[in-house]
């Protein structure tokens, strides 16, 4: 793979793969790499724009698994704008058990939603005693990677594909009832919660060799740490309850000659040199609203390569295209200097984006992404101070009180 400052001939006309991975490997491609979370009703309207027949098949997802017409239908729309990875999740078995409420087959229960995850909200495990009796790995099917299966026969090598997996932390929720609950035995149940963090490594370890027995290339660690001004938890918390683990899985997925990106919305200054620390490859997604990207580039040169950032909170659900290419120009500007770099929106194609958005995204992605017109080297801006602002969070407007963000 291409290193800094190798910009010759050898650098042309790579495979979609080819450029995401050298990018994940800190090197220079021969063009920015794109990759995102696709939800399901962004693939639909980005179909429709752009002409892609679909069927009744194809339906956005409230519980339970993807349809082989959905994930058909993201292929080729990953195919049209030309992105250079995939993704793909493994399923729980979440099925209905009445209107608003489902349960996966690891005993979990959550509220449904039409328009975003399902909401966590019984505990599988509340105790010492009932965690001895419980084993997540032992009800992992071949099945539950249908999804990932099919996107990696479509593509083959000829695209980077990622599994997004569920950090340590999330999953210890899940399995807890909810973030609050787990939050609170820190404190009063310190013992549980080690022992819940410890099967969910292993159930992570084991979701990671089936997906790498079918042919993943990375994984995308999922979990926000942060909020928008600080993190959710203080930084013992994190570095006694939930860095040990993550560093587990990331030595797991290296044993593997795989590739592991942290994901966290938020302002993550406070714990950024800890994930550097325990050698994560990437970072994902630089949320314009509490961090810079220039700055974060800086930082993250030639240590981790950054995802990020075009802003979906704001800018693809609301701007126009024209404001989306400008955006997607200077995030190149800014992010993908000496390489490191792979651009994608500021959390994922949520339902609220508009497909017209999505494809300008892509589009100037594209123009503006040959390396030929890039910087050689990213411009050198120190973090803020203790984990502050980088600058003032702007105020978010809305078109209408009901938009979907």
């Amino acid at each position: 793979m291409c290193r800094d400052g190798n910009r010759g001939a050898e650098n042309e006309l790579m495979k979609p793969k080819q450029r995401l991975m050298t990018a994940l490997a800190l090197g220079v491609p021969d063009r920015v790499p794109t990759w995102d979370w696709f939800d399901e009703a962004v693939t639909i309207g980005v179909a429709d724009l752009l002409g892609l027949k679909h069927h009744d098949g194809v339906t956005t997802l409230r519980k339970g698994d993807e349809t082989e017409q959905s994930v058909d239908l993201y292929c080729r729309v990953v195919e049209a704008l030309g992105v250079d990875g995939t993704s793909s999740v493994y399923n729980t078995g979440l099925k209905a058990v009445s209107e608003h409420l489902g349960r996966d087959k690891y005993g979990r229960g959550y509220i449904l939603s039409d328009s975003g995850m399902p909401a966590i909200i019984e505990p599988a495990v509340s105790s010492m005693k009932e965690l001895g009796n419980y084993d997540m790995v032992s009800r992992i099917e071949k099945s539950d990677f249908a999804g990932l299966q099919a996107i990696v026969d479509r593509f083959g090598n000829e695209r980077a594909h990622c599994l997004n997996l569920n950090g340590p932390f999330q999953e210890a929720w899940n399995v807890m009832g909810g973030m609050d609950k787990t939050m609170i035995a820190f404190i009063e149940n310190p013992e549980l919660v080690h022992a819940v963090m410890a099967e969910v490594v292993r159930f992570s370890k084991a979701l990671m060799d089936e997906a790498a027995a079918i042919g993943v290339d990375f994984f995308m660690i999922d979990g926000d740490i942060c909020g928008n001004d600080f993190p959710l938890l203080s930084v013992e918390l994190f570095r006694q309850f939930i860095l040990p683990y993550k560093k587990q899985m990331v030595k797991h997925a290296h044993a593997m000659g795989r590739k592991i990106v942290k994901h966290s919305d938020g302002m993550v200054w406070s714990i950024m040199d800890d994930l550097i620390e325990v050698g994560f490859d990437g970072f994902h997604p630089v949320q314009p609203q509490c961090m810079d990207m220039k700055t974060t580039k800086s930082h993250l040169y030639t240590r981790m390569c950054v995802f990020g950032n075009v802003d979906c909170l704001d800018l693809l659900v609301f701007g126009e295209p024209e404001q989306v290419r400008k955006a997607t120009k200077q995030c190149i500007a800014e992010g993908s200097p000496g390489g490191g770099h792979i651009l994608c929106s500021s959390n994922s194609l949520h339902p609220g984006c508009r497909p017209e958005n999505v494809v300008a995204m892509f589009e100037a992605a594209i123009e503006f992404g040959r390396y030929e017109a890039i910087a050689e080297r990213p411009a050198i801006t120190p973090p803020p101070p203790d984990g502050q602002p980088s600058r003032p969070r702007r105020q978010t407007r809305r078109r209408n009180a009901h938009a979907v963000v």
